[in-house]
């Protein structure tokens, strides 16, 4: 289904029959006895968006001029593009079936690519995500997928070609059980075409998340620890290069560019601004910083080692040899710049406009634009791809709203999609930001949205637009990244939040949403590294579970729980309800005040006064030592006052007697719930949507 951006989306779904194929019942369930629920397959959940997370133009064989655009989707697909015309010749799906393949997991095509990469022969490769494989497109041939490097590779990352057509590039190895190594260096060679392994640099550094190819050596930029090494391409010998005096470590050296015998490294992450610096490939010393450099690729260097970079969102020339910095005034236009401008350069290059003879410097931005600079004529042109086809994206979080509507949000920058009940009928909006979680407040709907912990208000009643919804603000001050967990805390909305991925606590964040007024606590809520998987509220006190399987420095923790008082923000108790849990992702109060929790294959009740463990049913034993990653929204738990039961889930629906722990059935499969009171609830299930009506 094709989509593009600005345009709004309303689908008509039959219900019930006519999808009963495609939704996982178990045996003895829906429709064949009077005391099971009713359901509905309510449809594929509308997620669609045109997001380029890599891009490069380069001149081909041919002598014209292409950028290639990697589009993020299931599967995600390549663009080729005529850069002068903006004409989309191609979209070639990344995913090349194979049979014979005994990887695990298996792969179903990439998910999208940071790395596009051009050979002096014209030959692409495509580093992706979502199985790890890199892909290989030869000039006027057929996509070739190179496969999965390591059986432990997740991501692979931006990379870049030798004059020989060797590739080499970085990876994530998170596939697998723990404990989780470190990212790793590889290349691939066209003539033997088998992979090289240059190893790891250790579990402290789980990303090669970048790699450049400068005269005959390579350059390898490290994190969620930053690092930069360079490495022999033959020999394996490495070497390390400090880093700038007094920059902040926890980061990645993230992306890298050579050109005119110096290497352009931007630094990001971490919980300061991203910081960019220029290195003299001859000296090896830092010689500039250009911290408005946004990355992601710059232009190729005249005479002079002048180039053109995307800086605070300005197409701007840099001179590195003066350190000088000249702004064009191009920012994609009036409306593009009140947006933030051309935001990082995807396929910056020079090229010759051969309809009229002119210096261009072009570049694409993530959202499918293509823009070009007439160095001669001092102007620009900005312009969304229209041919490019929206693909659709996998859901990521889901929830009721203030307005009984179920609300969805994406991977990546998958949209926002909004299922009414009534009419049955989606709506979907181009919101191109990840939300981790969300919930009704006050009449209200808040997102929490990755990276940097960002907190978004969004008002139902009034139509979506530029500042609907509008960012509050977020909390990467406080190291946070990824706010999984909001609920309802009477005069509160309370964010639970998982760290970045150098630090090693999470936080609790209470919003007084009349005032506007937040804030936050990072340290001393539990024991251990953590992140904050749970929340619940009563009387003005705000209950916290958290998880401590999965931290940066790989150390693991027991699931605890604790008690706070929102007014001050004193613990008034910590308690570990079950050791060898290593994650409590649900908690709630029934309508007696008796709290009860949830780790992913265990129900407890504790005593809200002071953390007692009271009683726990088993439903299933679950393997915490060998988890390497783990969801916080995979647990979900709500009591309903409607009919007195306690609804979950944890990879499967749960309705749960508080009297006896014990669950009722039936058990239908589910990832992301929306199991706020009410007789139906919502379920994601492979992308589409179950509605349940459990009374």
């Amino acid at each position: 289904m094709g989509w593009r951006l600005g345009r709004r989306l309303i689908i008509g779904l039959v219900a019930a029959a006519a999808a009963l194929a495609t939704t996982s019942i178990p045996a003895g369930a829906a429709g064949t006895t009077a005391a099971a629920p009713q359901w509905w397959n309510r449809g594929t959940i509308p997620l669609y968006s045109t997001t380029a997370a890599g891009g490069e133009t380069a001149r081909m064989p041919d002598g014209s001029v292409r950028t290639y655009l990697a589009v993020s989707g299931k599967p995600a697909y390549l663009a080729e593009v005529d850069t002068f015309s903006g004409h989309v010749l191609r979209q070639i799906p990344l995913y090349v079936p194979n049979p014979a393949s005994t990887e695990v997991p298996a792969d179903t095509g990439a998910q999208g690519a940071w790395g596009v990469s051009v050979d002096k022969f014209g030959t692409v490769f495509v580093s992706s995500y979502g199985f790890g494989h890199v892909y290989r497109l030869p000039w006027q041939g057929k996509l070739e997928d190179l496969g999965r490097p390591d059986a432990r590779t997740s991501f692979t990352w931006e990379g870049d070609t030798d004059n020989a057509g060797n590739f080499y590039f970085g990876t994530s190895e998170y596939f697998g059980q723990a404990p989780l190594p470190g990212g790793k260096l590889f290349s691939w060679n066209p003539v033997t075409r088998k992979y090289r392994d240059y190893g790891d640099w250790g579990a402290k550094y789980g990303y090669v998340r970048s790699v450049e190819y400068a005269r005959g050596k390579l350059y390898v930029g490290l994190g969620q620890t930053a690092g930069l090494w360079q490495v022999d391409p033959i020999t394996g010998a490495r070497k390390e290069i400090p880093l700038p005096a007094g920059m902040p470590i926890d980061k990645y050296g993230y992306q890298m560019e050579d050109e005119g015998g110096y290497l352009y490294v931007l630094f990001a992450g971490g919980t300061t601004g991203n910081d960019s610096w220029v290195l003299d490939l001859a000296t090896q010393k830092w010689v500039r910083h250009i911290p408005g450099y946004g990355g992601q690729t710059i232009s190729s260097a005249d005479q002079f080692k002048r180039v053109y970079l995307v800086d605070s969102g300005e197409l701007k020339q840099y001179d590195p040899k003066h350190g000088t910095m000249t702004g064009t005034g191009f920012m994609g236009g009036a409306e593009q710049a009140d947006k933030g401008g051309l935001g990082a350069g995807k396929g910056v290059g020079r090229f010759v406009d051969p309809r009229t003879g002119h210096e261009n410097i072009v570049g694409a931005t993530s959202g499918g634009e293509l823009w070009r600079y007439d160095t001669v004529t001092k102007q620009g042109t900005f312009a969304h791809l229209d041919e490019l086809v929206g693909t659709p994206t996998a859901p990521r979080s889901l929830g009721r709203g203030p307005d009984g509507r179920i609300y969805a949000g994406g991977y990546f920058q998958g949209g926002l999609a909004i299922y009414d009940p009534a009419t049955t009928q989606w709506t979907s909006y181009p919101f191109h930001h990840q939300i981790e979680g969300m919930v009704a407040h006050n009449g209200k709907m808040y997102f929490g949205v990755y990276p940097n912990a960002q907190i978004w208000e969004f008002d139902p009643a009034q139509p979506f637009g530029d500042n609907n919804p509008k960012e509050l603000f977020e909390l990467k001050s406080y190291g946070q990244e990824r706010p999984w967990t909001l609920i309802d805390a009477g005069p509160y909305l309370a964010i639970g939040t998982t760290p970045k991925n150098s630090q090693l606590n999470g936080a609790v964040t209470l919003l007084d949403t009349a005032t506007g007024e937040h804030r936050t606590w990072n340290s001393g809520l539990v024991d251990g590294a953590n992140q904050i998987a749970s929340l619940a509220y009563r009387d003005g006190t705000l209950y916290g579970g958290s998880l401590g399987c999965c931290n940066f420095d790989a150390s693991k923790y027991p699931g605890q729980v604790f008690a706070m008082d929102a007014a001050t923000g004193a613990i008034k108790w910590r308690s570990t309800p079950l050791p060898g849990e290593q994650g409590v992702g649900g908690l709630t109060f029934d309508g007696q005040g008796r709290l009860f929790g949830m780790t992913y294959g265990t129900v407890f009740e504790m005593d809200p006064t002071n953390g007692a463990l009271l009683r726990s049913v088993k439903e299933f034993d679950y393997n915490w030592s060998v988890v390497a990653s783990f969801q916080p929204r995979a647990v979900n738990m709500e009591f309903d006052p409607g009919d007195g039961y306690i609804y979950a889930s944890n990879g499967n629906t749960r309705k749960i007697d508080p009297g006896t722990l014990v669950d009722q059935g039936p058990n239908y499969k589910a990832g992301f719930a929306a199991v706020s009171p009410g007789a139906s609830k919502f379920y994601v299930q492979n992308g589409v949507l179950l509605e349940v009506k459990w009374y």
